[in-house]
C-alpha cells in the first residue's frame, strides 16, 4: 500500500504528512560571497502514533554549510546527530508529537565558496550554481514498519533574491520575478518532476540558437562568443544528444531547452578530476570540463568554446540523461553499471568522430587487464573499470546495437525513478534480445581477466598499439 504518496487517510504506520513547503536562496556577493538559505516545512502527524523525533538529512559535505540554526514553531532547537545513519540529524520536540497535530520546521544557514569542498561549487560576486543535490534539507521517512513522510507537496516554491543584472535560471516553471530595490526576486513553481532543485545565475551574456534537431540552446559566457566557436560546439553538442536520445530514449519532455552555462570563477567550478575513464575515452587522464548539474543544463570549464569541442562527448552529459529526472540513485552505483555514463560517452564519440575512434578506447582499456590476471586484479580500481567500460562494448556485441539500445530504453522505462542494477539490465535485455545471457555476465564480471575471444577479437585490430595510462583519482 502507498498512503505515504497518496496521502490517503488510512495510514498503517507512524509518519507525517508536509503540507506546505518553501526554500528561499539570497545571494550576498560582499563581503565575501555567500548564499543564505532558508527551508520551511510545515507538517502534520498522521500517522499511527506520536513522535519523539524527526529524522532530517542535512546538506551535504559538498556543500559545507555554516551552522544551520533550526526552530520548531519559533522555538530553536538543537540538532543530534543520528546513530542508526550518519548523514541523517535527530530533532527532538520539546514535547511527543501527537497524532494530528501540526508543527512549523525553519531551517537557516550560510554557504561561503571559500567553505566548499575542493571549490566544487565554487562561486565569485557575479556568479554562483548550486546543482541539483542535497543543498537543501531534505526529511526521510519516519522509521519503522510502514513509516512515511517526507514526500513534498504536489506544488510549493522556490524563491531567489539576487543583485539586478544576473540572469538566473533553476528547476520548476511559471517563473515569477519581481524587483525589490536594487535586488531581483525570482519564484519558480517547484513539483515532484523537479525532485531534487538547482540553481544557477550570474552576470552573464546570453547567446541563443534554435536548433531543428534539438530545439533552444542557451549559452551563458562572461564574453561574447565568436559565432563559428559556437557553431563548432553546438554541432558537437547536437551530436551527443543525438547519441543519447537514441540509446537512452528522449527525454520527457521533447525539445527541452538546454543550458549551457560557464563556470562562475575563472579558475573553474568542476567538481571531477582526472579519472581513469577519461584515459580511455581521450587517450589521456584529462580533467573534466563539465558537469551536469541538472536535467538541462551543463557547467562547462573557462575557455574557448572550439577548444572544448569534447566537452559535450563526456560523462557528464550521458550521467545527467540516467539521473536526473531518472534515478535519483544513479550516481551511487556500482561496478559494472558506473560506467554506462562512460560507454555512452565513448558512443558519442563515434557519432562525432567516426568508428575509427572505437578500436583506440578499447585497446587503451584492454591494456590495463593483465593475459594472465589473478582473481585479486577484480579489486584493483583501474582494472575494474577497464572492465565495467569493455564489458558493455561485449554486452551489446552479444546482443546486437539495435537489441541493446531497446534493452537499455525497455530498462530506463520500467524502473524510472526506481533505481535500476545490473539484474535490471540482464532482464531487459533478455527479454529484448530473446538470449539467455546470465551466464555471460557472470563470466564478465566475476571471472578474472578478459574473454580470450573478445581480446583476440580487439588486438587484432589495434596490435601495434601500445596504450598505457596512469592510475587516476576516480
Amino acid at each position: 500500500m502507498v498512503c505515504w504518496i497518496s496521502g490517503c487517510a488510512a495510514s498503517l504506520g507512524p509518519g507525517y504528512l508536509v503540507e506546505k513547503q518553501e526554500i528561499q536562496v539570497a545571494f550576498l556577493p560582499q563581503p565575501e560571497p555567500l548564499l543564505h538559505v532558508t527551508a520551511e516545512y510545515h507538517l502534520k502527524n498522521t500517522g499511527t502514533q506520536q513522535l519523539e523525533t524527526l529524522r532530517v538529512r542535512l546538506p551535504g559535505r559538498r556543500f559545507s554549510p555554516g551552522p544551520v540554526a533550526v526552530t520548531v514553531d519559533g522555538d530553536p532547537r538543537p540538532l543530534t546527530p543520528s546513530v542508526e545513519n550518519p548523514r541523517d540529524t535527530l530533532i527532538q520536540f520539546l514535547k511527543p508529537w501527537s497524532i494530528g497535530a501540526s508543527h512549523t520546521l525553519l531551517f537557516s544557514y550560510d554557504i561561503h565558496s571559500a567553505s566548499a569542498l575542493d571549490s566544487s561549487i565554487a562561486f565569485s560576486s557575479s556568479a554562483f550554481a548550486l546543482p541539483a543535490e542535497a543543498w537543501a534539507p531534505s526529511l526521510p521517512q519516519a522509521p519503522g514498519v510502514f513509516g512515511f513522510g517526507g514526500v513534498p507537496p504536489k506544488k510549493w516554491e522556490l524563491k531567489v533574491r539576487v543583485p539586478q543584472g544576473l540572469l538566473v535560471h533553476a528547476s520548476g516553471s511559471k517563473e515569477k520575478h519581481f524587483a525589490r530595490g536594487e535586488e531581483m526576486e525570482f519564484r519558480f513553481e517547484q513539483t515532484a518532476n523537479d525532485l531534487n532543485s538547482f540553481l544557477v545565475a550570474g552576470r552573464y551574456r546570453e547567446t541563443r540558437q534554435d536548433r531543428a534537431d534539438h530545439g533552444k540552446v542557451h549559452v551563458w559566457s562572461r564574453t561574447e562568443l565568436d559565432s563559428q566557436s559556437l557553431q563548432l560546439a553546438a554541432d558537437s553538442f547536437s551530436n551527443t544528444l543525438a547519441m543519447f536520445d537514441s540509446l537512452f530514449a528522449a527525454r520527457e519532455k521533447s525539445r527541452l531547452p538546454l543550458w549551457i552555462v560557464e563556470c562562475p570563477v575563472p579558475s573553474g567550478c568542476i567538481a571531477g578530476r582526472p579519472t581513469v575513464y577519461s584515459s580511455f575515452l581521450y587517450g589521456q587522464p584529462r580533467e573534466s570540463f563539465a558537469e551536469m548539474i541538472s536535467r538541462d543544463t551543463v557547467l562547462v570549464a573557462t575557455g574557448d568554446a572550439a577548444n572544448q569541442r569534447q566537452v559535450w562527448a563526456t560523462p557528464a552529459l550521458a550521467a545527467g540523461w540516467l539521473g536526473y529526472g531518472q534515478n535519483p540513485g544513479f550516481y551511487e552505483q556500482q561496478a559494472p553499471m558506473s560506467a554506462l555514463p562512460a560507454f555512452a560517452a565513448a558512443l558519442a564519440q563515434e557519432a562525432s568522430y567516426g568508428p575509427g575512434i572505437r578500436a583506440g578506447i578499447i585497446q587503451r582499456a584492454l591494456s590495463q587487464i593483465p593475459v594472465n590476471a589473478s582473481r585479486a586484479s577484480n579489486d584493483e580500481p583501474i582494472v575494474s573499470r577497464a572492465k565495467s567500460l569493455l564489458f558493455f562494448y561485449a554486452l551489446r556485441d552479444r546482443v546486437g546495437a539495435e537489441a541493446f539500445q531497446r534493452g537499455m530504453q525497455h530498462m530506463l522505462a520500467a524502473r524510472r525513478r526506481r533505481g535500476f542494477d545490473i539484474t535490471d539490465l540482464i532482464s531487459a535485455l533478455e527479454q529484448e534480445s530473446h538470449q539467455d545471457i546470465g551466464a555471460f555476465v557472470r563470466q564478465w564480471i566475476k571471472r578474472p581477466g578478459i574473454p580470450e575471444d573478445f581480446r583476440a577479437m580487439y588486438s587484432q585490430s589495434a596490435a601495434k598499439q601500445d596504450f598505457r595510462v596512469q592510475e587516476a583519482t576516480p
